[in-house]
């Protein structure tokens, strides 16, 4: 079985076996100029690895060549190079509109999720939040809630404008919001800390805004310790 009729299996909904695996993702990832991050070392190439944060981790749908470059920070000719060969083995879905080329993760994949979830764990949301804050002194945890979390746990709604951080310790808020502003720009969406002390996250009868954050969906971060 050739490398491109197991991608093909796995997009028909039909499960080559194990060692193919092997040979899709390195047949995906091969003849690439940078290596990946050492955060997600599986994949060799960083602008493939950009490239798919951005359609899978962050979500994004009928995203132009163009634009999907310039939120993937990499070459408009890479974008579309890389985009070819993702489209040829299902990873992605793509559609003509006048002269652009729209494109779109392909979630009718049966793995579809357990690939978000490692991009989003590792160069996603979670994986930079980990990372910036980890190196944060006097952060104990991290938590994503809001409407972030809620669409991470399932729920329906609108695609969220911005990230809500709580982090609990005693972190000064202005440090947490500089370690911060790097994932902003890194991500281009707005990051909102709020710092909670240990005893005021850990009291038996919680004040209201504490109650109310932990009565809504939470999703951990992380914490990238240096």
């Amino acid at each position: 079985m050739t490398t491109i009729d197991a991608a093909l299996d796995l997009h028909r909904g039909r499960w080559p076996p194990s060692c193919c695996y092997i040979l899709i993702l390195d047949d995906i990832i091969e003849n690439v100029s940078r290596s990946a991050p050492a955060l997600a070392p599986l994949f060799r190439s960083e602008q493939q690895l950009a490239i798919l944060a951005v359609l899978f981790a962050d979500g994004a749908t009928d995203v132009s060549i163009g634009e999907l470059a310039e939120r993937a920070g990499v070459a408009q000719a890479t974008a579309s190079r890389e985009v070819a060969r993702l489209a040829e083995h299902g990873l992605v879905v793509t559609r003509s509109l006048g002269r652009n080329t729209l494109v779109t993760a392909n979630w009718d994949l049966p793995w579809a999720s357990e690939l978000r979830s490692i991009l989003v764990q590792t160069v996603g949301v979670l994986g930079r939040l980990g990372d910036a804050l980890g190196g944060v002194d006097g952060v104990d945890e991290a938590f994503v809630f809001g409407s972030w979390a809620a669409r991470y746990r399932g729920e329906p709604g609108p695609t969220p404008r911005d990230i809500d951080v709580l982090v609990v310790g005693d972190a000064a808020l202005r440090t947490v919001r500089r370690a911060c502003r790097y994932v902003e720009e890194d991500l281009r969406v707005e990051v909102n800390p709020v710092v909670v002390d240990r005893v005021r996250w850990g009291a038996k009868r919680p004040e209201p805004f504490v109650a109310q954050i932990k009565s809504q969906p939470l999703v951990p971060i992380r914490l990238a310790r240096r």
